[in-house]
């Protein structure tokens, strides 16, 4: 593709003018990038500001990159077409355009795999401070070791939202570290819902603890 020459520039909006105009090119692109990204030539369609000498200025265009800008003469050996100087982006809006030559190729770099902190892994023995929570909740924090007075168990002590949860119900699988933080949920088992309150007189809920973890 290339474009033609314009012989005008359009006056640019006022803030609140252009917060209006970028809302209205990002539909726009949505709707109709895509006839325009069907081009072989025709790398990538965006909002930019109109380059001059490689440097950015203050218009505000509907920015195209091709592989390689030509003379109109040549559009037809690259199997090609010309853009349009402006284009009307609907509601009679015309934006002008701009075409800027960059091509695009796959780069790869490896780069070193993230270290998932402490607090979000398994660890064996479970412990105050880890990541748990109901299969049902995404993760939260292990508070402290409690012990049941009827039967003198131990239980993970956490808050109502952590261990229930608006769609808990006694008996879910308890998970360490809780499912946002590691979605191996068979690997992951801790206990089982046991007790849970949410009211005013407090916010908690107990689980049990599986034999690997009463250390």
């Amino acid at each position: 593709m290339a474009a033609k020459k314009r012989a005008s520039v359009n006056p640019q909006p006022s803030a609140s003018g252009q917060d209006k105009l970028i809302s209205d090119l990002k539909q726009f692109i949505r709707g109709r990038g895509s006839g325009f990204l069907s081009d072989p030539n025709v790398s990538s369609i965006g909002i930019g500001y109109k380059e001059k000498n490689g440097k950015p200025g203050k218009e505000l265009v509907l920015q195209f990159t091709v592989d390689k800008k030509v003379r109109p003469e040549e559009l037809d050996e690259l199997r090609t077409a010309e853009i349009p100087e402006v284009i009307d982006i609907g509601g009679g809006v015309e934006v002008p355009t701009d075409v800027v030559q960059r091509s695009y190729k796959p780069h790869f770099l490896v780069v070193d795999e993230g270290e998932t902190p402490e607090r979000q892994r398994r660890v064996d023995p479970a412990r105050p401070g880890v990541s748990v929570g109901n299969v049902k909740v995404s993760a939260g924090t292990f508070g402290c070791i409690a012990f049941d007075r009827n039967d003198g168990s131990p239980c993970v002590l956490s808050n109502w939202h952590v261990l229930n949860g608006r769609k808990g119900e006694l008996g879910d699988v308890v998970v360490q570290p809780g499912k946002k933080d590691d979605s191996r949920i068979a690997l992951n088992r801790l206990g089982r819902l046991k007790r849970a309150h949410l009211g005013r007189g407090g916010d908690c809920a107990v689980s049990t603890v599986t034999e690997p973890f009463q250390r």
